[in-house]
Order: C-alpha cells, then structure tokens, then sequence
C-alpha cells in the first residue's frame, strides 16, 4: 500500500509538533511564613501562577509537625494559587498513618484561596521511596485536588533507583548544585557544571515537568571546616568593616574579632562565603534548560523567590 505524500508530510508534522514543548509561562515560589505579594513584579513578568509554602513539616519528638505556618492577612489574590507543603524526608523514613488527613485539615485552615493543585516539596530517597509514594497516592484521594510535586537534579536522572512519582505534574529543581557542607565550594546556590552532569542525554521525564530556577543570595558560615549557619541576604556593607573581616578573596571573608552579624555570634576564625545567583543569570539558565527538559506537558518556568532582593532589585530581561 502506497501512502500519498502530503499524508505523509502532515504525519510528520504531526509528530514533530507533539514532540516540541511549548513556550513557558513565568511563575514564582513565595517562600516567607508572611504573604507579601509584590504585584507589580507580577505583572511585569507576566506571571499568571505563584506556588505558596503553606507550612513545614519534619519529624520532632517521634511525630511529624508542622512549623512556619502561612500567615496572610488577604483572602485574595490576582494569580492562580497552588500551595505547597515542605516535607523533610525523615518524616517518611518512621511513616505515620494520620499524616494526610492531618496535613490535609491543617491546609484548609491556613490556606485562605481557593486552589486546583497543591504541591508536595521532599528530596526522598531509593530508601523512603515506597513510603513517600504511598503518602502521594492517599494526599490526592483524600484532597480531590491535583498533586505535584517537586524533583531534585539526582531523582531526575537516577530514575530506576529513585523511582517516578505517582502525580500528576513535577518541577525540576535547577538551584541548590552545589556542596554546602564544604567551604571550597564556588556557589552552592548555582553550578552549571553540575546541573549539566544531570541533564545531559536524559530522556523525556514521564510526567509532565515544570522548570524551578532561583535567584537570590546569602552568606554561608562556616566553623572548624563545618558548616554552621546561613544569613539569608546579609548586610554586605558590614563584611568590609577591617577591624572585623579579612576579605580573603571575591566574595569570601575571615571573622578577625568576633563580632554579631546577620543576627548571630560569630567568632574569630568563622568562615564566611557570599553566594548570589542573580535575576540575569536565573533567566538565562531557564530559558536554556527549557527546550532539553521540557515536554509536551510543560506549562510554568517557576522562579524562586518571591521576596528576594534580587527581583526586588527590579532587574529585567
């Protein structure tokens, strides 16, 4: 049987346009525990979605609990709202058999706007893989609601140790690269190097997959070659005060007398590392993700966060 050749050609077609992912919708994460949505940046992005942390969730004395609830004093919003629950991954290595009903009834209580999908943020393991799924399955039936959830560089790639979610939607997160625990560590927020060893030839994601890059900064401590704290967008002006800091080189500082700073005691000898990933560099790195990770379910290049100074410094394309 011989096919004609415009039916061929229009076959073709067909599936080359199923197979090129369409262009992304901006969105934000808005991570602080106090809503404040900047609405002109909103608009100015064009965003049409923000994904909000509702509230914590880790393992203290035996149970999971919940912290850092959302507080809002609006019931409103101009962007659809998918609210997002962090999940640290110890709470599913001792499972607990009214973690989704609790997390569900808390939602509704803290989460004051209506919502179609909520999102799940765990980095699980080949170890709590099977407890973690079984959470995600009983999270959508018992919420009618949509489920995503989010997807770290390594269970991108190592998908038969790590396993596929069972939801309806994920986002790859493209930022937190680097090794925070060592202090030769370049930019732990930001390595490209590193995001390229994880995406490189992998094959299409088998859910539909959003796209997370980030944008702002803070200083890493560090004490006796450990690491001991992080002051989320520190003062920089004080690190040139020479009766405290040595600048060792761009970026990097010696507490010479200890001294407060960000809010902590630090003392003599501490290590500081400045890290920033700025609004150029996140939409650079999006845009040129975006067609190799990307499929024909994809909708939101989401960037992270919603109160950083880096957007509120008003940087544009």
């Amino acid at each position: 049987m011989r096919w004609p050749c415009n039916l061929i050609l229009l076959l073709l077609l067909v599936v080359a346009c199923e197979k090129e992912p369409p262009p992304p919708t901006p969105a934000f994460y808005h991570w602080q525990t106090e809503l404040d949505l900047p609405t002109d940046l909103l608009s100015r992005h064009a965003a049409e979605r923000i994904y909000i942390k509702a509230f914590d969730v880790s393992r203290t004395g035996g149970r999971p609990e919940p912290s850092a609830l959302l507080q809002s004093t609006v019931d409103t919003l101009p962007v659809e709202a998918v609210p997002v629950i962090f999940i640290t991954n110890e709470v599913f290595a001792h499972p607990h058999p009214d973690l989704v009903q609790d997390l569900v009834g808390l939602l509704t209580e803290v989460f004051p706007f209506p919502y179609n999908e909520l999102q799940i943020d765990c980095d699980w393991t080949a170890t709590t893989r099977s407890a973690y799924f079984d959470f995600l399955v009983a999270l959508g039936e018992a919420s009618g609601k949509l489920v995503s959830c989010t997807v770290r560089l390594h269970q991108y790639r190592d998908r038969a140790a790590q396993g596929i979610p069972p939801v309806d939607r994920a986002v790859l997160m493209a930022y937190n690269t680097g090794d925070l625990q060592r202090w030769e560590t370049e930019n732990s927020i930001l390595d490209p190097t590193i995001v390229e060893q994880y995406i490189r030839e992998q094959p299409p994601y088998p859910l539909p997959l959003d796209l997370a890059v980030a944008a702002y900064d803070w200083a890493v401590v560090y004490r006796r070659d450990q690491l001991a704290y992080l002051v989320n967008e520190p003062e920089l002006d004080e690190l040139g005060d020479s009766l405290r800091f040595t600048r060792l080189a761009e970026g990097r500082y010696r507490v010479d007398s200890s001294t407060y700073y960000g809010g902590l005691y630090l003392y003599r000898g501490d290590l500081i590392r400045h890290e920033t990933v700025d609004t150029a560099t996140a939409r650079a790195l999006g845009w040129e993700l975006w067609p190799r990770v990307a499929n024909p379910g994809s909708r939101h290049l989401i960037y992270y966060h919603l109160g950083s100074r880096q957007w509120d410094s008003g940087a544009e394309d």
